[in-house]
């Protein structure tokens, strides 16, 4: 085993016996002045060393004797960053309305991205996205009023709800950065880590219940989130002038962060985890409980999983690691991956165990090209067996085997539940996670009129909590008349549906999502129904603007992912309950093409499928080949009998009439007929519904 300073990976290779050869360790990872490549020449019996060290665990593949270690331009900019201060403190104090390059990557770790609007045209009009930092989705009241204020004074009169439980505010200036980030801070809430090359927003089931698992999910989501929060201050300097504005810690996480008894930690630095580099890339953990996948376990960097006796006590976690969906077009070396089972640690070893695979990713991702920087192609490049390795030496203990689980169940929590504890919940479904106009105002006023918290989902909708039983009634009124209907009111398709924000603000979107995605449910609700597919049956359907993945489309039954202006790649194969990933099915699929490529597929999963066969399990049965060939000589449906739908028309003649005034409005006659029935449903909801 070699040994290496704790401030560098130590790298070891398959020696032959006698045989020398040479390893080199990167050393971005040291103090500022000390960064390069070290070398030094191995055999198996003895091991030369310019300067005594303390043992550290860890294994790679060792580099070719005359490559030198070549870093990206961020790895650069984050070493003379003076732990992520420089240049942006320097940048926000010129009258500019922009910053420059490297503080748009510095501000990153402080919550926010640069962006301009890019449907105007002429000179940019910059402004910033914020993103808060919410453990397991969890608002207090204070925050959720102050970030309503913030969206009217400084933003552009919306909230979003993001994929990861937090919320986004766009449109800040900069001149208007430091009074928001303030006004975050203190009023219970943060964007430290929100972006940038660090943990981001831990995950956890948002349904408040009082069951012991998932408090024991939710508190350890929370302990993860504080283990791995930016120690040296920088947040604090740059936003409250060094006010420091943090809850007590508990002594678990202090113990664990501090421990150093297996080479994890940078002595005597600022960032005894980070270090001055950080992490290679971005990093994502969720936490829940067994059946419940409404994270999206397997799309994280660690997956983490309750493992309960047959009294339901917290034993222990089932671990899964590298998952990502984050890809590049045309580039077959990136894509999306599923995280697989790494073991199971007690409960009282999880945050050491959870830094140990931090740390494996912190001294062996790679840092010279940002696209490979994930961990899911560290273990892709390793194997499980050999990432289990290196981790268990940082861990200091071996893994034990996994525990059994029960099949996973996609979870939304929306209309009303039982919390546990004689109080309500309340989910609520809201549109690519966007809150404006009188929906944002009715909120505001329930939850500032009952002192109610809030939890945010990974599925872009809000939870209303703590809700007395005589709230129920007003309260449900009250969301109605705003639009906010329980599920049952609302189109199965918008459900399950997710976009990112994509344009005209995401300086990386190639096309549109969020702006997009009402029209795309419409048309397929109108396939659906062309095809004979009833109402309430429904696919996952996922946007995104580009092939980053935040609206994680690669897990969708139908994902659509921006390829050029006003065109899309579609995916196939995910299935209801997020357990499987998707495939390419199609490239460059205009907008306007996509009934020719939807209505064949639907078609022969209405008349073709097995008994409850979902549409991303009939995909991947019948096989690609199969559904490009009925693409291909789709002549279109087959008329058999009369189109209308008996279930809401009761003659032919009421169908044609509403068929007429629906053609006006370029709906379907059951589109415009849901719509007048919900709206009526709405407006005589009282309370005594679901």
């Amino acid at each position: 085993m070699t040994t290496a300073t704790s401030y560098g990976a130590a790298h070891s290779a398959v020696l032959k016996e006698g045989k020398k050869i040479q390893i080199g360790s990167y050393g971005g990872l040291r103090s500022r002045n000390s960064v390069g490549l070290s070398r030094r020449h191995v055999n198996l019996f003895s091991v030369s060393i310019a300067r005594p060290n303390p043992l550290i665990r860890a294994v790679s593949t060792p580099v070719k004797p005359e490559t030198e270690t070549k870093r990206s331009k961020v790895e650069i900019i984050k070493e003379h960053s003076n732990f992520i201060r420089y240049p942006l403190n320097e940048e926000l104090l010129t009258d500019a309305p922009n910053i420059n390059e490297s503080a748009t990557q510095i501000i990153k770790f402080h919550g926010s991205y640069q962006q301009y609007n890019r449907d105007e045209r002429g000179a940019r009009s910059y402004s910033f996205m914020l993103r808060t930092k919410n453990p397991c989705g969890k608002v207090p009241n204070k925050l959720y009023l102050t970030m309503d204020d913030l969206a009217d004074q400084f933003g552009i009169g919306t909230l979003r709800l993001t994929t990861r439980q937090t919320f986004q505010l766009h449109g800040v200036l900069k001149k208007n950065l430091k009074i928001v980030m303030s006004s975050i801070i203190h009023s219970m809430g943060s964007t430290l880590g929100a972006c940038g090359d660090l943990n981001r927003n831990v995950l956890a089931p948002a349904a408040p219940f009082a069951r012991k698992d998932y408090q024991f999910a939710q508190q350890t989501a929370d302990n993860i989130a504080a283990l791995l929060t930016p120690q040296s201050g920088f947040y604090y300097d740059m936003w409250v002038d060094g006010e420091k504005i943090m809850s007590a810690e508990p002594p678990e996480v202090v113990k664990a962060r501090n421990d150093n008894s297996h080479g994890t930690n940078f002595p005597d630095s600022p960032e005894p985890i980070y270090g001055t580099q950080f992490l290679p890339r971005k990093f994502k953990i969720a936490v829940t409980v067994p059946t419940d996948n409404s994270v999206d376990l397997l799309t994280n960097d660690v997956g983490v999983v309750v493992v309960t006796d047959a009294d339901g006590e917290p034993q222990g976690f089932n671990l899964f690691v590298g998952g990502g969906m984050g890809r590049t077009h045309r580039l077959e070396t990136t894509f999306p991956r599923l995280a697989e089972p790494l073991g199971y640690v007690p409960k009282e070893d999880i945050l050491c165990a959870v830094k140990a695979i931090v740390v494996t990713q912190r001294e062996n991702g790679r840092r010279d090209d940002r696209k490979y920087s994930r961990m899911k192609y560290l273990i892709s490049s390793w194997g499980i067996e050999k990432f289990r390795s290196v981790v268990e030496q940082y861990y200091g203990k071996k893994f034990e085997p996994s525990r059994e689980l029960p099949e996973w169940e996609f979870k939304s929590y929306l209309g009303w539940h039982e919390q546990g504890d004689g109080g309500l919940f309340c989910g609520l479904h809201v549109d690519s996670g966007r809150i404006g106009g009188k929906m944002k105002a009715t909120l505001r006023e329930i939850i500032e009129k009952y002192n109610l918290d809030v939890r945010l989902t990974p599925n872009q909708n809000v939870i209303l909590c703590g809700i007395r039983k005589a709230w129920k009634r007003p309260i449900t009124t009250a969301l109605a008349q705003a639009g906010l209907l329980q599920p049952k009111y609302v189109d199965p398709l918008n459900l399950t549906a997710m976009a990112c924000p994509a344009l005209p603000l995401c300086p990386l979107a190639i096309t549109e999502a969020e702006r997009g995605i009402p029209d795309i449910l419409k048309r397929i609700r109108a396939v659906f129904e062309k095809v004979g597919l009833k109402y309430n049956e429904s696919v996952v359907i996922r946007a995104t603007g580009c092939p980053n993945g935040c609206a994680r489309p690669y897990m969708a039954e139908l994902g659509f992912v921006g390829d050029g202006p006003n065109s899309y790649q579609l995916w196939l194969g995910g299935t209801p309950n997020q357990t499987s990933l998707a495939r390419t099915f199609m490239n460059k699929v205009k907008i306007h093409d996509l009934e020719k490529v939807l209505e064949p597929l639907f078609y022969n999963w209405k008349r073709k499928r097995q008994s409850k066969e979902s549409f991303g399990d009939f995909t991947n049965r019948v096989g690609f080949e199969t559904l490009q060939e009925w693409v291909e000589k789709w002549d279109g449906v087959v008329a058999t009998r009369s189109t209308y739908n008996l279930r809401l028309f009761s003659d032919k003649d009421t169908y044609e009439k509403m068929d007429e005034l629906a053609k006006l409005q370029n709906k379907t006659a059951h589109q415009l007929a849901m719509e007048v029935i919900r709206n009526y449903a709405s407006a005589q909801q009282n309370g005594k519904g679901e």
